[in-house]
């Protein structure tokens, strides 16, 4: 037998190669969000669907400058919300809510469990609760996304 000699097989990129394959995959998680042609969601109306957010801080807001007045076009915004001024017609604040049971517990902390449902607090890690308000929103405004709800937060689960 001849003796063969070995060529490797080995794929050495260039590194633009190596940067353009890196580019592609960095951008994969936001292919989803992408309109795709014939894809049910997307109507021939083009209409945005609606959007429920929520802001809560449990140390509260400057109230000199976390304000609206009135409604629609005419809405006046206080410094912080003046970024919003072009949507203000599409933005509703509530004000005067009084929900009891978030006083019970640590002021500050204990809000959160019960902000969008007003269930009673519940202690030892259990949760007794109806379906908040935004999951409610969820079920019905939901149809028409790909997401029908997404919870962001910027603390732990369970502080203490």
């Amino acid at each position: 037998m001849g003796s063969r000699k070995r060529v490797s097989q080995r794929w050495n990129p260039s590194r633009r190669t190596f940067l353009r394959g890196l580019g592609v995959s960095m951008a994969l998680p936001w292919l989803e969000s992408l309109p795709v042609w014939g894809d049910a969601t997307n109507s021939a109306t083009n209409v945005a669907p609606k959007r429920f957010g929520v802001l809560f801080s449990g140390n509260g807001f400057h109230k000199d400058h976390w304000w609206a007045r009135g409604v629609g076009k005419e809405m006046e915004l206080g410094r912080v919300l003046e970024p919003l001024t072009p949507h203000r017609d599409k933005l509703l604040f509530i004000r005067g809510l009084y929900n009891e049971e978030a006083l019970k517990g640590n002021i500050h902390s204990s809000q959160t469990g019960n902000l969008l449902s007003g269930a009673p607090l519940a202690s030892g890690g259990e949760i007794r609760s109806g379906t908040s308000i935004d999951q409610v929103l969820a079920q019905t405004w939901g149809r028409d996304t790909k997401v029908p709800s997404l919870v962001l937060g910027c603390e732990k689960s369970n502080p203490s």
